[in-house]
């Protein structure tokens, strides 16, 4: 197996340690999620720049990241610093939750005020037209009012 494929499962495996998607990760890196994928299959040759963003993001060294690598040897067991399974989240994932949610509101909140501009529009219709008038015509122009 070549150096780019093992290094592909073992970001791969770090990541899914860490129960996160790859959209997850990448908006977490920084990089773009068809990159991580690349990466993850061994299509990539990735930079080391890249390299050290991705061994930060996943909590791990760069020695940690690649050992073993050029021995062709598996990748079996997890990092020194793998993730704990308690229900917790670490720093980066609650972090990402919270712009997660904090996005939805703001998407949410977005709709609700198109919503109550729509329905304030509709309310100033219904009363002009039980005037007989329109908001944009002046009430002295109403039908049939003042003909001479």
């Amino acid at each position: 197996m070549n150096d780019l494929i093992l290094l592909g499962k073992r970001v791969h495996d770090l990541r899914s340690a860490k129960k996160w998607s790859q959209e997850d990760f990448a908006h977490i890196s920084g990089l773009h999620r068809t990159y991580i994928g690349q990466i993850e299959r061994g299509e990539k040759n990735i930079s080391f720049g890249n390299l050290s963003k991705i061994a930060g993001v996943l909590g791990v060294t760069l020695s940690e990241l690649l050992s073993g690598l050029e021995d062709g040897a598996a990748v079996d067991g997890e990092p020194k610093h793998a993730p704990e399974s308690g229900g917790t989240l670490d720093p980066v994932r609650q972090m990402l939750e919270i712009q997660k949610l904090t996005k939805r509101l703001r998407l949410q909140r977005e709709a609700m005020d198109k919503t109550i501009q729509g329905l304030e529009t509709l309310a100033v219709r219904a009363v002009f037209e039980r005037q007989g008038s329109s908001p944009g015509r002046p009430a002295s122009r109403r039908h049939g009012a003042s003909r001479k």
